[in-house]
Formats: C-alpha cells, sequence, structure tokens
C-alpha cells in the first residue's frame, strides 16, 4: 500500500485499516490507529509504521484516545479481508482478480477465498462481480454510452456483463469469530428506510445497532467497538427474534408504532447510564437541549460530556439521542447522519403521543 493510501485511511479515520499501519504525528510523537478520531494532522508531520515495536523504537508514544496498542492482538484474517473489500469498492480501473488481492494483503488465492467464505459466504469473484454491478447501474444513469459505463464500473469486456445481471448476487454475512476473550455476540443486518443497519446482541440484549451504507464498514465498527468478543452471525434459531425486532424497528422508523421495546445490555460509565436512562424517559415526538438534559440530571455545567455520552450511544432509536439538539434549536450531530436525524424528528414530531418512561438501564 502506498503513502497516499494511507494518508486518505486517516483523513477517512477507515476503521478497516486499523493494525495493518500505524501512523505517528511528528510534532507530538504521539502514533494512531488510522481510525483514530482526533483531528487529522498536517500532511507533511506524518510518519508511517508498520507495526507498534517500529513506532515505540523511533520515540513514539500510543494515542490514549485511539489505544493502538491496547487491540493490536485482533484477528488479523479479518483486518485484511476488511481492506481487500474497501479496496475492491474503490476499484475502478482494469480487471481485478482475487490474485491481485491476495498479493496485496500477503495472502494465497486459497487463503484469501476462506476468508471471504468465512466472513460473506461468497467468493472473492463473486463480490467483485456484484460490487462491479452495483457500480454499473450507477454509472449507467449517469454516463451517455452503455459501454463507458461498463469499463467505468471495472468490467473487463462487454461479452460477460450481461450474464451476470441476470444472476442475482445476494451478499449474507456469514458466521464470523474473532480471537480474544470476551462475551459472545450475535449479529445480523436488515434493511430499513433510513438505510442498511446492522443488528448486536448478547444473550442478555442490545447492544449494537448502527445504521451505514456498507456491511463490511458496520462489521468493521462492530469489531472496533468490541475487539475481543466472539462475534458471529446470527444463527438460525434466532431469526424469530430477529425478524421481530426488525419488524419494531421499522416500525418505529415509519412512525406506526411509537414503542422501541428492545431489551438492552449496553456498557458504559455511570455518568453515561444516567445520560441514556434520561434520554430514555424523553417522550415521543419532544426534543431537548444538551444543556436542558444536564440541568436535569443534577450536573448544569456537565452539557459537554452529555454530548459525549450521546455520541458514545450504540443502540440508534433504542437510546433516543436524536431526540437531543443544540442550544440555539439546530439539529446538530448525530453519528447516524444529519439527515437520518432530520427524519427521525420530523417523523415522531407528525406522530406524537404521550408516551410512558422506559425502564432504567
Amino acid at each position: 500500500m502506498s503513502n497516499d493510501i494511507y494518508w486518505k485511511a486517516i483523513i477517512e479515520q477507515d476503521s478497516a485499516f486499523d493494525f495493518q499501519f500505524y501512523y505517528g504525528v511528528k510534532t507530538t510523537n504521539i502514533f494512531c490507529n488510522p481510525s483514530c478520531h482526533i483531528k487529522a494532522p498536517l500532511k507533511e508531520n506524518v510518519v508511517y509504521f508498520d507495526n507498534i515495536s517500529t513506532a515505540l523504537k523511533a520515540g513514539y508514544q500510543a494515542c490514549k484516545e485511539c489505544k493502538p496498542d491496547h487491540n493490536a492482538n485482533q484477528d488479523t484474517g479479518l483486518i485484511k479481508f476488511l481492506y481487500v473489500c474497501r479496496k475492491i469498492e474503490e476499484h475502478s480501473e482494469g480487471p481485478l482478480t482475487a490474485l491481485q488481492l491476495a498479493n496485496s494483503v500477503g495472502l494465497t488465492q486459497y487463503q484469501l477465498h476462506r476468508l471471504f467464505k468465512k466472513y460473506l459466504d461468497v467468493t472473492p469473484k463473486s463480490y467483485i462481480d456484484q460490487i462491479q454491478l452495483n457500480t454499473l447501474k450507477v454509472n449507467l444513469r449517469a454516463s451517455g454510452s452503455v459501454t463507458d459505463a461498463i469499463f467505468e464500473s471495472g468490467i473487463e469486456s462487454t461479452s460477460v456483463i450481461y450474464g451476470r445481471m441476470k444472476s442475482h448476487l445476494g451478499m449474507t454475512p456469514k458466521k464470523y469469530r474473532e480471537g480474544g476473550e470476551g462475551v459472545q455476540i450475535s449479529y445480523a443486518l436488515g434493511a430499513t428506510n433510513l438505510g442498511l443497519v446492522l443488528i448486536a446482541a448478547t444473550s442478555k440484549g442490545l447492544v449494537f445497532l448502527q445504521f451505514g451504507d456498507r456491511e463490511h464498514q458496520l462489521l468493521a465498527q462492530l469489531l472496533s467497538e468490541y475487539p475481543r468478543a466472539e462475534i458471529e452471525l446470527m444463527s438460525s434459531r434466532n431469526e424469530e427474534q430477529l425478524n421481530h425486532w426488525l419488524k419494531l424497528l421499522n416500525l418505529f422508523i415509519d412512525g406506526i408504532s411509537i414503542d422501541l421495546d428492545i431489551p438492552l445490555d449496553v456498557r458504559g460509565t455511570a455518568f453515561q447510564k444516567k445520560v441514556w436512562d434520561f434520554l430514555r424517559s424523553i417522550p415521543y415526538g419532544k426534543v431537548m437541549s444538551y444543556g436542558e438534559i444536564a440541568q436535569a440530571i443534577g450536573e448544569p455545567k456537565a452539557f459537554r460530556a452529555v454530548a459525549n455520552a450521546c455520541a458514545s450511544n450504540n443502540v440508534a432509536l433504542v437510546i433516543p439521542c436524536h431526540r437531543v439538539i443544540r442550544g440555539d434549536g439546530a439539529i446538530g450531530g448525530y453519528r447516524w447522519g444529519e439527515s437520518r436525524k432530520r427524519v427521525i424528528i420530523d417523523t415522531e414530531r407528525k406522530n406524537k403521543t404521550p408516551k410512558e418512561p422506559k425502564n432504567k438501564i
């Protein structure tokens, strides 16, 4: 991988590149993961490291925000798999083969094939086909030429594309397991009117509910949040439970139901739980500012800490941090996108009725 790829990963805070390289900041002597949420340094102040020991020998200290030295024992197979997925999605010129992809991460074709079967239950070629077809659909709408659209999508020839268009290249994530000790977490992906969603739960309840645009990006977020957990696809015996949760989620998103009664198993500090408990007591269709919440929980000066607690929420909608806005009335930030936040708030305002507070977390 080139320094340009490294720099792009830093700018985009891309967790798919975590543990593949580290970057140090010359002005602070701190080194970080690519996904670190601190403000990106100037490009000329960045130095790259292949591993932690090299960074330490060069006199750099681990960042206290992203803690690159804490989770370095993650499953390298999963990290390489996520990088290959990203590489496939960004590729647009000329043919792309499984051999090229395998070489880019130091694997054999057989090893790469096993990774794709393990995590997505498809072959690398099938995944390439799927991404190229998705890109083709976009390019066909934008290009004046079908042939140009085909080649701009990275497809090697027009002779093979029509046969592919007839097949359904569905991509269903398969069971996977991340090394290290910790809790057992089952996950599943589903479709909602707010986009793709990943739901993950322990035997006690929901630990992760996030929206996104790409399956592998949501998986990367789950891995980053619970790096030592045993993570696997929700088994068939739990499909009924999953379908029930997805039904509740869609009814809530559509404004048909005002209740989202899903059990939680969230982990947080005492202050975070205090904020999250209060968020669940805000009536459906109502909004409050960070300052008003800080005042209500008896911590009037802690509005920034309230904002941080909202940003740390891993279960969208169930802990309704979308009901928190800025003091000046602006909609404010939302980790799943401000456009989603606006849709949710507008839907609740149209359908609001009194709501009983939730039980504490």
